[in-house]
């Protein structure tokens, strides 16, 4: 069976409703990019990660790139948007409001709630990359190398 995108969002909005599980408090250490295991790329320059997260680079390899981001006040947001993007939450909504309004992209990446809904959209979807608390990491997803850096490395950039 196919997934289309309603199905996915369907299927999201019906993970709001049951238990997340662990959902990470913790306001600080290293953010891993995690990509479906069935992704073969294993690392990603800073420049790719703009770039995917940017809407300017919509597919990887063999995969759709399919960019999930946490909502709001949620840390790994926060090093999304200052580390990668370097852009305030409301430049990030204007930009995201402007390339799908000017055609460039259908629609801008999918905000989620929690660190299990992140896992979950990531393990659907096989061109799904998300950011999350490395601490927070379950089976189900592989993390990918930035810079050649792995999460808990000296000079890991994603803090």
């Amino acid at each position: 069976m196919k997934i289309t995108r309603k199905h996915f969002i369907v299927a999201m909005l019906l993970l709001l409703c049951l238990p997340v599980g662990h959902i990470s408090a913790q306001q600080g250490g290293d953010v891993a990019v995690i990509v479906n295991p069935e992704n073969p790329v294993t690392s990603i320059s800073m420049a790719d990660l703009h770039k995917i997260f940017g809407g300017d680079k919509q597919s990887w390899g063999p995969f759709p790139a399919v960019p999930f981001v946490r909502a709001a006040k949620a840390h790994e947001r926060d090093v999304l948007l200052s580390v990668i993007m370097k852009m305030t939450d409301a430049q990030f909504q204007d930009y995201w409001v402007k390339k799908v309004y000017s055609g460039t992209v259908a629609h801008e990446p999918l905000a989620l709630m929690s660190t299990g809904m992140q896992l979950e959209a990531v393990r659907s979807q096989k061109g799904g990359i998300a950011l999350i608390n490395a601490a927070d990491i379950k089976d189900g997803v592989k993390i990918l190398k930035i810079d050649g850096l792995l999460p808990g490395a000296a000079g890991y950039p994603l803090k």
